[in-house]
């Protein structure tokens, strides 16, 4: 039972910050996060715990449990005890690719309750501002006329964008010369200093290269065009063919399979509170971040329909 349908009927968005019966939350929930400061998980918790004690009832503490490509902090999260003072934020489809391509993984999306998606962030494909790509099919000619001579970069090996990468390739019959770099901020300093002919990068890490002038982006994998880039076609509008966009990177709240279910519809309303908040909202618009609320259902759903698309291309980052 949502603990807001009350005042979400009223459309009046009052912080609900009332203990459940027994008392939750009586302490601070912490946050854990599965990859280093700084880094685009690690910013949303972050803004995400200065916004949401109103909300949540407590404060949210943020734990950084980096390691082996974000294994560590998913383990952790999967193993931690399923009371709702344990939540982490799930990336996918790096939660499936680290359990399909290594062994003795001990975890499996089984082992985790989602309790509200956050923020869809889609790759996009880009060439420097002064770039002869002018479109999509300028690029996608040349590589079809030369496979595995054009140079594209991206975050990788075995990352979400080298899995958009095999999806992009796979469904156009095309052989890129793919390049793997430590992160987005990498991939850009690169596609800028024209070390590759193109890039991959998330679209939140585009953005300000985008806004500058620096970087043309030619297609958004995703299947509508990206609020912040209405100009920017996506894939499928510009190649004429459906590439599945399973480089998306999905992050969205969880805790370990088991939470208590009023403590769990506590949990998801205070998300949906918070993304609701314009305060948060306008603090989330300037670091580029674009939100996509899902409640615990659809969040479900979705991290199903990712581990199943990620399965269906994983074999080609063997």
């Amino acid at each position: 039972m949502k603990l807001l349908v009350s005042a979400l009927a009223a459309a009046t968005l009052l912080p609900t910050t009332a203990a459940l019966a027994d008392g939750y939350p009586e302490k601070p929930i912490t946050m854990v996060v599965a990859y280093s400061p700084g880094g685009g998980n690690d910013t949303v918790s972050r803004l995400m715990a200065k916004h949401i004690e109103p909300y949540l009832g407590t404060r949210m503490v943020v734990e950084n449990h980096p390691g082996a490509g974000g294994q560590v902090g998913f383990t952790r999260l999967a193993r931690a005890d399923a009371d709702g003072y344990t939540i982490g934020l799930l990336s996918s489809p790096s939660l499936f690719m680290i359990e399909m391509l290594r062994d003795g993984v001990a975890y499996s999306l089984d082992d985790f309750q989602a309790v509200a998606n956050i923020q869809s962030d889609p790759i996009l494909l880009a060439v420097n501002a002064s770039s002869d790509y002018a479109d999509l099919a300028a690029l996608t000619d040349n590589i079809a006329a030369n496979p595995g001579y054009v140079n594209v970069g991206g975050d990788g090996p075995q990352s979400n964008v080298h899995l958009q990468a095999a999806a992009f390739e796979s469904v156009l019959e095309l052989d890129t010369n793919f390049i793997s770099y430590s992160g987005s901020g990498p991939t850009a300093t690169a596609l800028l200093g024209d070390e590759v002919d193109a890039a991959l990068l998330s679209t939140s890490s585009a953005l300000q290269f985008i806004e500058a002038g620096r970087i043309r982006p030619l297609a958004v994998f995703d299947s509508a065009r990206h609020p912040a880039l209405p100009d920017v076609p996506t894939l499928a509008e510009a190649a004429g063919a459906e590439v599945p966009s399973v480089g998306t990177a999905v992050r969205g709240v969880a805790g370990p399979a088991g939470i208590p279910q009023e403590r769990l519809a506590h949990l998801e309303s205070a998300f949906e509170q918070l993304l609701q908040d314009d305060e948060f909202q306008a603090a989330a618009a300037n670091l580029g971040i674009v939100t996509h609320y899902l409640d615990s259902n659809d969040f479900t759903e979705m991290l199903d329909a990712s581990r199943e698309a990620t399965a269906q291309y994983i074999d080609f980052m063997q």
